[in-house]
């Protein structure tokens, strides 16, 4: 068995993971008011309203994203619940929480405290770049303060690293920040299988694949996670699953 998970990210509640995925998220439910996916005038599929998909490994549904709206949620207890009530009632095996819109982390770590006690799995994701890197300015500062808030708490099974914009990096970018965001997530969390490295098959090659395997198996950290994993070619799956020793 493998010291590694891979996994990731879709939007299409339809696509099927491979086989070798540990963990599958479904999202993003970017309209925090109602639960649903798109925006509160434009609403998309509803968390509370839909089954988890029946496929391989663990299946989260993801509470954020870019677009993600209003600002500054869960904003209160009612909010924390219906995300527990939507996630418990449609057997879903837990939340990954997309911070890019400035969430309520008092309420975020609320909202995963009440998630585990319900037997959920609960993940963070954030873009881990130069402002992460960068605590001594803003918004460096307030980001490394929530993952260590969120560390803290003990709440938190993952904290995935968004080391890609809308494609990924150039290398130079890479080479400069995905080893020390690793690095200063390690510290935080206080283990490196709490810590998982994510990429985006747009822009993907075999450099930046090789480094971003390096990372991950010289760190000795948790895996692999891939946005929008059903775009990968499946020869740089292969190569994934090589590496990390999975089957």
């Amino acid at each position: 068995m493998s010291e590694y998970v891979i996994g990731g990210w879709t939007q299409n509640l339809t696509v099927e993971p491979p086989v070798t995925f540990s963990y599958s998220i479904y999202g993003m439910i970017t309209n925090f008011i109602a639960l649903t996916s798109g925006t509160p005038d434009y609403p998309g599929w509803s968390v509370a309203a839909t089954p988890a998909p029946k496929v391989s490994g663990k299946v989260l549904w993801a509470y954020g994203g870019l677009g993600g709206t209003p600002t500054g949620t869960p904003f209160n207890q009612t909010d924390i619940e219906a995300i527990i009530s939507a996630t418990t009632s449609q057997d879903w095996a837990g939340v990954d929480v997309d911070n890019e819109s400035e969430m309520n982390i008092d309420n975020v770590i609320n909202m995963m405290s009440s998630l585990k006690k319900s037997d959920r799995e609960t993940s963070y994701t954030f873009i881990a770049g130069w402002d992460y890197n960068h605590p001594e300015s803003e918004p460096g500062a307030t980001i490394n303060r929530e993952v260590k808030a969120i560390a803290d708490s003990g709440a938190c099974d993952r904290f995935c690293l968004m080391c890609y914009g809308d494609a990924m990096w150039p290398l130079s970018d890479i080479t400069a920040n995905v080893g020390p965001a690793i690095d200063r997530t390690i510290a935080h969390a206080g283990d490196p299988k709490k810590v998982i490295l994510a990429l985006t098959p747009a822009g993907l090659n075999s450099e930046n694949l090789a480094y971003f395997l390096d990372q991950v198996t010289s760190k000795g950290i948790g895996g692999l996670f891939i946005w929008e994993f059903s775009t990968l070619q499946a020869a740089d799956l292969q190569t994934i699953q090589d590496a990390l020793a999975i089957s």
